[in-house]
């Protein structure tokens, strides 16, 4: 996918494209091809690459996140889908979460270079910062991260009751939703709607649509070694 090709693409999911825009992605693209050669933030850094794999498909969920919308990037890396979300969608406020320090100088470069005002980047783990941010976001999402056990318990407990965590799957996506659906349960999430997509170079991708039913119980999340150790799945059979 070149860059034509990208910006029809993702005007054909509603996209408003703007000269401002078009210059913020490609600083962007810029930026993390010059980091990538010192800093590992993606196996792929090709024009190509970078239009289809990290920025279309991250737009592939805005048309699942309503206007002026908060919205919460757990696990952000290099801003995938969080800052391309910000960029295309100017109306909505992102929260990047990113523990790691090295790729939080990167997205506040990226944030700063690119001028985005509607972007929040914190350095912290999921679980640290949940007293603070607990069932006020609309949106939570991340992409790729871990298990879908695992991520429902680090993104449900932002969501507020009404909103949506859209969990972003390649093409066991439905397979992880039901090794998972103990744990959505529990943590107030239900399933809305999987959204499955087709493409020849990246396969076959789910993302899953989970709005927030119930309030998360408060002692959810547990602390990260706890969940990765046991699942809340396993755990609650």
């Amino acid at each position: 996918m070149n860059e034509i090709e990208y910006y029809k693409a993702i005007e054909s999911i509603g996209i408003v494209v703007s000269d401002e825009m078009k210059q913020q992605f490609l600083l962007y693209k810029n930026l993390i091809q010059e980091v990538n050669k010192v800093l590992n933030l993606t196996g792929i850094d090709d024009d190509e690459g970078i239009y289809l794999k990290h920025f279309y498909d991250s737009l592939l969920i805005s048309p699942m996140i309503k206007t002026n919308a908060t919205v919460c990037d757990i696990g952000s890396g290099a801003g995938f889908p969080g800052i391309v979300l910000a960029i295309a969608r100017p109306d909505i406020h992102m929260t990047c979460v990113e523990p790691t320090t090295k790729r939080t100088t990167f997205l506040t470069r990226v944030v700063e270079e690119c001028g985005l005002n509607n972007v929040t980047v914190l350095n912290e783990r999921a679980e640290d910062i949940i007293d603070t941010y607990r069932e006020s976001f609309d949106v939570s999402t991340a992409r790729a991260v871990a298990y879908l056990d695992i991520l429902s318990e680090l993104c449900l407990p932002f969501v507020k009751l009404g909103g949506v965590f859209i969990a972003m799957k390649g093409s066991k996506g439905l397979e992880e939703f039901d090794e998972a659906k103990k744990a959505v349960k529990i943590l107030g999430g239900e399933l809305l709607k999987a959204h499955q997509f087709n493409d020849d170079i990246m396969g076959e991708r789910y993302n899953l649509e989970i709005t927030k039913i119930k309030k998360t119980p408060k002692k959810y999340p547990r602390s990260y070694a706890k969940i990765k150790k046991t699942p809340l799945s396993r755990e609650a059979s």
